[in-house]
């Protein structure tokens, strides 16, 4: 008896363990037509391995649902219903939890079939949030690019540069089989990816790190396309090898190969050319950098911290470029994906040559004066740049992230420069002619350990991070300098020669750490609390020696200094966010004390002080339909001064401009107010898309001008109230399938009121853009496509310190870019851009120009390959042009660039399948 009691309570034991495991799915389905809930719905839960039915139930008289699983876990879950499209979608179910999924809609087949062309069965399909093409449903020539393929499907738009706009956002990532390939820059997938290596192409809203992790929606979202690859494409290898030419010594070559084993990648690539192609990218600035801006945004202080990284192989088309790249990657999953490894290694070289024009316009208080420049220059730079990630799932409830980047460059640059200052009477005030010169050797290095941990009480999570940043910049350079002032009867009243060796290096070093705890009250409301410390620590030493009997052995006390600036912050914060399927709200503020110190080495002294400042934050976001979404936010955060800004010490690298720094300059405070709104159509392809921001800046980090008589300017960074910026984006797009055409529309505006002090006098400036585009693209599958652009902008400008000075012009820009398949497999591509520049008072030269670009191709062997003949600018009118408006000048500026050439080249892509085998 006794024995058979103690099985009773084993049994009992275990049935209570496993009921306490189990969990639970609930929700309704609802049809969008006829706006009523559906009842007898089969509602299935699915493994995902095998899509072998775990659970299903059926959907009550008013259209709710309730299933169990035995064992938590990541599963499929299918909603059908007779007539009416599949619902699709992922869900992750925790132990003894209730996973509640709210409202899901069905759609009615009888709608998309009368709202969506069909090419072929299920060429479009929503899985939850996604939209989700099946790629050989769209039809594109052969070994065409991914690009190719995303320009055919309803709601994607590429442009010319290979920027994507998805459902009326830009997006910012794409992914290949869910995982970055080379970088997060959107082209070096959809350029290099071949289209028939595509099953399908996934649209969606990213959910950020933390809250993938956490399931809490924080509200920020990236725009991200994924391609997935066929299974067959998966094990074997694809690429493509081109090399062109042309007179002049023009060259462009390129070859890619990826290479696929199950869920292991590796690629490698590699460029040449001097026409222009500088790597793999649209945007230059971000290729496989360790950064993507020249500042960053530290969570732990609410700070900007400037790391003066100045990208070195940010092109933008001034001057002649000779390029060379290279890069490898490699990624793998393993132990069924508990182990994630990805990194990446490119070097780049690239060598420019450049000579330009600047016109500037200079407005004082009592008068005006203009400049003009001429200069010639050479750089060569060089990179290596590696960066990679490694995660580990340590269990079902853990995971460990290690990130890491880096790069060690170098840089050589030599100018030559002649000015010309002449007073509101075309009289002369200076001249000037400078050589400059530099080398400089610069590195990087940043690492960062991420723990992440779920509870058995879903919601309850915790997180740590720790990182470090770290760079060093070495340059030493020569300034040779000659400068002649003149008196009012245009005599040279005064000259001074400068011949100077300059040593400087700098060095910044970062390491924070911060905790973050999330813990659920009720049902989908949540506390936040955090806690971090930073401390970063500045250096500059700064050394120049004048030139004296053949040798540069005089120390200059005035333009010589070593300084140290150090921050450190202990921050904590609490924030609380309700999180329900509809919307999404939270709020909160970071309280952070800081303590400064600077140090003046060469003075042996220093300066301590401390701040306490509040960082406010909230935020809201409305999801109407799954489509239809509003945000609003606001941040308050602080900028803090560079070392540049505050070391006491003159840089003269242009004797006519020095700029001082300002020990004393405070941080800034910056309140950023934003709203969005987003509503895409899926069936219609309509799209509507709003942004507005306004951002008000207390303390402002600006400047103070003081020009003597003679021309000569001297400013630094000094604090003023009262500066803001504001900008609004409104498009609309849409698509008449009837005539197989999208159009498009846009307005926005930019400005703000800006402050500076100018002879010691403050100078309030508005400037403002006002713009306004429409569009449309007309398509027939494989075999043309018409891509018709047109803006138009007003800008203005008025400065207080003397408003009889307005500046105000119009810009208008066109564009015409066509395709057309030509018989015998030949195709044709052309593109021109108009651009046309309203003269001003101060700029009165013709800047207009049309350039036209085109070209004929020719497919080849099986159309494996391809012999193209291209020509450039045919019309011979490209010049580099920017218009620049600032506080109290405004800036022409022409320059060396590219013009008519021709090219001849032929690519070959290749490809090989082996049948699928696992991965080790």
């Amino acid at each position: 008896m006794r024995q058979l009691n103690t099985c009773l309570i084993a049994i009992l034991c275990i049935v209570s363990e496993t009921y306490g495991q189990q969990a639970s799915i609930t929700g309704s389905v609802f049809d969008t037509a006829n706006q009523k809930k559906l009842q007898y719905a089969v509602v299935t839960l699915l493994n995902p391995a095998d899509s072998s039915i775990i659970a299903f139930t059926r959907t009550n008289k008013d259209g709710n649902f309730s299933l169990s699983a035995r064992s938590p876990g990541k599963f499929s879950i299918m909603i059908s219903y007779p007539s009416f499209a599949d619902y699709v979608d992922e869900v992750e179910l925790q132990p003894g939890a209730v996973a509640n999924l709210g409202t899901i809609r069905l759609t009615n087949k009888s709608i998309l079939l009368k709202e969506i062309i069909i090419r072929q069965n299920n060429a479009m399909r929503m899985k939850g949030d996604t939209l989700e093409y099946a790629a050989d449903s769209f039809k594109v020539r052969a070994n065409a690019s991914a690009e190719e393929l995303l320009k055919a499907m309803p709601g994607i738009q590429v442009d010319k540069d290979g920027k994507i706009i998805a459902q009326g956002q830009e997006v910012q990532k794409v992914l290949v089989d869910g995982e970055e390939f080379f970088s997060d820059d959107p082209t070096v997938a959809t350029r290099n990816i071949r289209a028939d290596a595509v099953d399908k192409v996934q649209v969606f809203d990213k959910k950020s790190d933390q809250a993938a992790f956490t399931g809490i929606d924080d509200g920020e979202k990236t725009k991200t396309i994924n391609l997935k690859l066929k299974e067959d494409k998966k094990n074997g290898y694809f690429g493509k090898a081109s090399a062109g030419g042309g007179l002049k010594d023009k060259f462009n070559n390129e070859a890619m190969i990826n290479f696929f084993k199950g869920k292991r990648k590796v690629a490698a690539f590699g460029t040449m050319s001097n026409t222009g192609q500088t790597g793999l990218n649209w945007q230059d600035s971000r290729k496989y950098g360790v950064t993507e801006d020249n500042f960053e945004y530290d969570e732990n202080s609410g700070f900007f911290y400037s790391f003066a990284q100045n990208d070195a192989f940010e092109f933008n088309g001034n001057g002649l470029p000779k390029a060379w790249t290279g890069g490898l990657h490699f990624s793998n999953k393993w132990n069924e994906d508990k182990h994630n490894f990805n990194a990446s290694y490119m070097y780049k070289k690239l060598d420019v040559a450049g000579d330009g024009e600047t016109r500037t316009q200079y407005i004082l208080p009592d008068t005006l004066y203009y400049i003009n420049q001429r200069n010639t220059s050479f750089s060569q730079r060089d990179r290596n740049t590696l960066n990679g990630k490694y995660e580990i799932q340590l269990d079902s409830s853990s995971s460990l992230k290690f990130v890491f980047s880096g790069y060690k460059g170098r840089t050589e640059t030599s100018s030559i420069f002649y000015s010309e200052a002449l007073n509101e009477n075309s009289g002369p005030v200076n001249t000037s002619n400078r050589k400059t010169s530099n080398k400089n050797q610069e590195s990087s290095l940043n690492t960062s350990i991420i723990y992440r941990k779920k509870f058995k009480k879903t919601g309850r999570t915790i997180t740590a991070t720790m990182e470090q940043k770290y760079t060093d910049n070495d340059s030493q350079g020569y300034l040779d300098a000659v400068n002649n002032y003149y008196g009012e009867a245009g005599e040279i009243f005064q000259n001074d020669t400068i011949n100077q060796r300059k040593y400087n290096h700098s060095k910044l070093f970062t390491f924070n750490g911060k905790v973050t705890y999330t813990e659920p009250i009720g049902n989908n409301n949540y506390v936040i609390l955090n806690y971090g410390i930073s401390n970063t620590t500045s250096s500059a030493d700064r050394s120049t020696y004048d030139y004296n009997d053949g040798k540069y052995d005089v120390l200059n006390p005035f333009l010589t200094n070593d300084y140290d600036f150090l921050v450190t912050t202990n921050a904590g914060g609490v924030a609380y966010r309700i999180a329900k399927k509809k919307y999404n709200l939270s709020f909160g503020s970071d309280l952070a004390s800081q303590a400064y110190t600077q140090k003046d080495k060469l003075k042996d002294s220093s300066f301590h002080y401390n701040r306490l400042n509040l960082f406010p934050k909230a935020n809201f976001s409305y999801n109407f339909k799954p489509q239809t979404r509003l945000s609003l936010n606001y941040n308050g955060s602080t900028q803090q001064p560079t070392i540049q800004q505050i070391q006491p010490v003159q840089e003269n690298n242009d004797p006519l401009n020095i700029f001082t720094g300002n020990p004393d300059l405070e941080p800034a405070f910056n309140h950023r107010f934003n709203i969005f709104f987003n509503d895409y159509k899926v069936l219609k392809q309509r799209g509507i898309f709003a942004n507005a921001s306004f951002n008000v800046t207390d303390n402002a980090i600006t400047s103070s001008n003081t020009v003597d008589k003679f021309g000569k300017r001297i400013y630094q960074s000094v604090n003023s109230n009262g500066t803001y910026n504001y900008s609004s984006y409104i498009s609309y797009n849409m698509e008449v399938p009837s005539i197989k055409t999208r159009f498009s529309a846009n307005i926005n505006t930019y400005g703000g009121k800006g402050i500076n002090f100018v002879n010691l006098e403050k100078n309030i400036t508005h400037n403002n853009t006002y713009a306004a585009g429409v569009g449309g693209y007309f398509s027939k599958e494989n075999k043309m496509g018409i891509n018709l652009r047109t803006n138009v902008s007003y800008n203005t400008s008025l400065s207080s310190i003397n408003e009889a000075v307005k500046t105000k012009y119009w810009v208008y820009t066109y564009n015409i870019d066509t395709y057309f398949a030509l018989p015998y497999k030949f195709d044709l591509s052309s593109n021109a851009d108009f651009n046309f520049r309203q003269k001003t008072n101060v700029f009165d030269q013709n800047r207009n120009t049309i350039i036209w670009n085109a070209s004929l191709s020719k497919r080849l062997f099986k159309e494996t390959c391809s012999l193209k003949f291209s020509i450039n600018d045919i019309l011979d009118q490209n010049i580099g042009f920017r218009r620049d408006i600032q506080s109290n000048f405004i800036t022409e500026n022409t320059y060396a660039t590219l013009r008519r050439l021709w090219t001849v080249s032929f690519t070959w892509n290749f490809s090989k399948n082996n049948a699928q085998t696992q991965n080790p």
